[in-house]
């Protein structure tokens, strides 16, 4: 799991925190208006921004210190390398002597992505979907722990929405798995936990299930959980 300390990040005039929040294994959403901070928060739990203040946790079963995966917003490839060659490349610039990451791991972060059959594919010949899954498959190189997914669905068809859906749902079987989405539907989809941050503050960590009774409702429904984000900031929940 991931676990967040009393953490406050601050970027340029912007502060994020302090956030005490845990990220289990499953699929938890990160919702936020833009500007609430979700990119501050993955970038911390990822490592690439450092806290000024608390402590990001990444706990695995040998202990602390496992490297997450990370899917970015704006996720792309040479277009003219294959998709093996380009997976190979990302492993080998993330191996070292300890953890190297051989062709083995790249054919079952491939299997793990439905890939297998589009590995000698240059990336630009891939359908948008397709495209996504590679994303994906290079945050699972090293078999991390903990994967990050910043709008995964985005710019996707609902077929390839539903798709990236259930593979995201498949992930979070036995990894903690943080999902950032401005879709109410992914949530309701695929999420059990949810965490919302408002202008840099945390406002809520709970259920899904949970945020929908905040909207006024028994079941997880997308409607639903619109509803509750809604009613989570203040907002006008619409009649």
């Amino acid at each position: 799991m991931v676990v967040l300390e009393d953490v406050i990040v601050r970027r340029g005039r912007f502060e994020l925190g302090p956030v005490n929040a845990e990220f289990p294994v499953g699929v938890t959403a990160l919702l936020g208006a833009n500007g609430a901070g979700k990119s501050t928060l993955m970038g911390a739990v990822v490592g690439v921004l450092a806290p000024a203040r608390g402590r990001v946790d990444v706990r695995e079963g040998r202990g602390v210190g496992a490297v997450p995966g990370y899917l970015p917003q704006d996720f792309d490839a040479p277009r003219r390398v294959r998709v093996v060659d380009y997976l190979r490349f990302v492993a080998w610039c993330r191996s070292s002597r300890r953890s190297p990451i051989a062709d083995g791991d790249v054919a079952t972060a491939l299997r793990a992505v439905g890939l297998e059959d589009r590995a000698g594919w240059r990336f630009g010949a891939l359908s948008g979907g397709m495209r996504r899954r590679v994303g994906v498959a290079q945050a699972l190189l090293g078999s991390p722990s903990v994967v990050v997914l910043d709008e995964p669905t985005v710019g996707l068809d609902p077929v390839q929405r539903m798709e990236l859906r259930d593979l995201i749902a498949t992930l979070g079987r036995d990894r903690s798995v943080i999902v950032s989405t401005h879709l109410a539907e992914d949530v309701a989809a695929v999420a059990e936990r949810v965490v919302i941050l408002a202008e840099g503050t945390e406002v809520f960590q709970g259920t899904v299930m949970a945020l929908a009774e905040r909207g006024g409702h028994d079941g997880v429904t997308s409607e639903a959980v619109e509803r509750g984000f809604l009613s989570v900031l203040g907002a006008r929940v619409p009649a």
